[in-house]
């Protein structure tokens, strides 16, 4: 099956880290901050609010002005509104200094200000589930039988298990022809390729959902244009949870400390518009 199978444990875990990285590569990149102050930093922000759910844009008070992007620890009870007025802006090597609005913003990941990353675990573990599903049917179409011998050859049975299953010819010296005896039960497991295939497909737009990636809908048979809309409007909504709590945050800070910034910060959909552009003018110029 792979280089780990006889180390489940260790591939099991690698398994699913490699979707989880996957899937958060998406989700720090779904957001593109236009002219953030100099000292900011757009991906450690994301990163941030992926984790924590909250982050903080704000300057300390004995360098009015210049901005930075960090965690944030509270400082005070919410008020009537849940809203916190009181802040640190904290992080590594000690950094340490007090806020509120009159030096900076709260910034939120989303509208219910509960952190992705829960979300983004299970579905790494879904993903992960099928995957070894998908390897173990396979394996059984590979090896569609047990074993079954004596107590005394078992490991010669491990043995011949295990070169079927790294592509070997399964080939064992005996001694004479009544040291072994083998009966091989068939498992008569089905191959269920195209369900499984289906339902990681399922899994991954679960998951684009999840992080309000639109993504391409399977049109059924007699499907309006409208009804294809409407099965996205969701995935719309959870993407408008997100980029409207960063566009608050920046309509305060353009507000507030517009003197203080080179232009106006602005939040939008992340495009590889630089790639369009280039695609599109060298494709003209090939023409």
């Amino acid at each position: 099956m792979h280089g780990m199978y006889w180390q489940s444990q260790t591939y099991n875990q690698r398994l699913v880290n490699m979707f989880r990285n996957t899937i958060v590569q998406m989700a720090m990149s779904r957001f593109k901050w236009i002219n953030l102050p100099p000292h900011c930093d757009a991906r450690f922000l994301e990163w941030t609010l992926l984790y924590e759910g909250v982050a903080t844009i704000a300057f300390p008070r004995n360098r009015e002005g210049e901005f930075y992007s960090t965690r944030a620890t509270f400082d005070s009870k919410p008020n009537v509104y849940d809203n916190y007025t009181k802040w640190r802006s904290t992080g590594n090597n000690n950094w340490n200094f007090y806020c509120s609005y009159d030096n900076g913003v709260l910034v939120w990941d989303n509208n219910t200000r509960y952190p992705l990353m829960s979300g983004i675990m299970i579905k790494a573990q879904e993903l992960a589930h099928i995957q070894l599903t998908k390897e173990m049917n396979r394996f059984h179409q590979q090896i569609p039988w047990i074993l079954k011998g004596p107590q005394s050859k078992k490991q010669d049975l491990i043995n011949i298990t295990k070169q079927v299953a790294g592509g070997e010819q399964a080939i064992i010296a005996l001694d004479s022809f009544g040291d072994i005896e083998v009966d091989a039960l068939m498992t008569n497991v089905p191959f269920i390729g195209n369900e499984l295939a289906q339902d990681e497909k399922n899994a991954w737009n679960g998951v684009y959902q999840l992080l309000g990636i639109e993504n391409s809908t399977l049109k059924m048979e007699r499907q309006t244009q409208d009804e294809i809309d409407a099965q996205r409007q969701p995935t719309t909504m959870v993407a408008l949870a997100s980029i409207s709590e960063r566009r608050k945050a920046a309509d305060y800070l353009n507000e507030h400390f517009g003197q203080y910034l080179m232009a106006p910060i602005e939040v939008v959909w992340n495009n590889d518009l630089i790639s369009r552009n280039y695609n599109f003018l060298h494709h003209d110029q090939a023409m």
